[in-house]
């Protein structure tokens, strides 16, 4: 057992309390929080209450009416919202990086934001042709196709583990967090690879040695107001919580079956559910 197990097993044994959970048939698991004292909820129930205040408080001041370009039917004289610096996530292919440009030049042209576009490199030219500015996150999108098309389950195949396609799928995947990470923060077009500052590999993932750190003075500065990305590119969540700024997770091409048709990723997700 762990320390952090242990000591979460202290705390609970504080305050009296016995954790129970099963599995319901639909995958979910329920927990039951039995205590024999109250003082977990003498410290829980104040907190939530202030929620539920703020909650209210909300509700009771409507927000204004979200802004609609002219050029889009709005109403002339609106105040346009505040310039952000938006950076887009995509993993994937060309497929997956298009919608995204497209997404990308609205954003800048009829609202007014800057927009970043973070994806594989071999997607620089078309990205910049578009008028975006391109970030590198690293890794090469026909090697991921065909390690997904060779693994198509959520669990890689046997052979995939014994010629070392596990390995080098997580060596990909970390220079792929790495760019996204650097896209929200740093200058430039993220072509030039950090410089470690220290060899310890204690440090391989601190601040100093995922920065990089030799960026032109000329270039303008970047820090990232708000993250959209595609799910695959797997670091947005936890970036955005980092930086305490909005995410908005989204796939670009249909995602659930309707009686228009039977799509493969839709297969995916039931099959990943059972």
């Amino acid at each position: 057992m762990s320390s952090s197990q242990n000591l979460l097993l202290r705390i609970l044994g504080v305050f009296h309390i016995l954790i129970t959970s099963s599995h319901a048939d639909d995958g979910r698991v329920n927990i039951n929080i039995n205590q024999k004292t109250r003082r977990l909820s003498e410290l829980l129930v104040p907190a939530l209450r202030n929620q539920l205040s703020l909650a209210v408080e909300e509700n009771q001041t409507p927000l204004p009416p979200g802004y609609i370009p002219p050029a889009l039917g709005g109403q002339p004289g609106q105040v346009p919202p505040p310039q952000l610096n938006v950076v887009i996530h995509v993993v994937g292919s060309r497929g997956d990086v298009q919608p995204f440009v497209a997404l990308g030049k609205t954003l800048k042209s009829t609202y007014g934001h800057r927009v970043r576009l973070a994806t594989h490199p071999t997607f620089q030219s078309f990205v910049e042709e578009n008028g975006l500015e391109f970030f590198s996150i690293g890794g090469d999108p026909a090697e991921l196709m065909a390690f997904m098309v060779k693994n198509p389950g959520l669990m890689p195949g046997f052979d995939s583990l014994k010629s070392g396609d596990v390995g080098k799928r997580r060596k990909g995947m970390e220079e792929i967090v790495l760019g996204c990470w650097r896209s929200c923060i740093e200058a430039g077009d993220g072509l030039s690879a950090p410089t470690r500052k220290s060899s310890s590999e204690e440090d391989r993932f601190s601040f100093e040695n995922t920065i990089n750190y030799d960026t032109s003075p000329l270039e303008r500065p970047f820090i990232a107001d708000a993250i959209i990305a595609n799910p695959p590119s797997f670091a947005h969540i936890h970036i955005a919580e980092k930086l305490g700024i909005p995410l908005h997770i989204m796939f670009t091409y249909v995602y659930l079956n309707s009686s228009q048709g039977h799509w493969q990723s839709c297969s995916f997700l039931i099959e990943a559910r059972r």
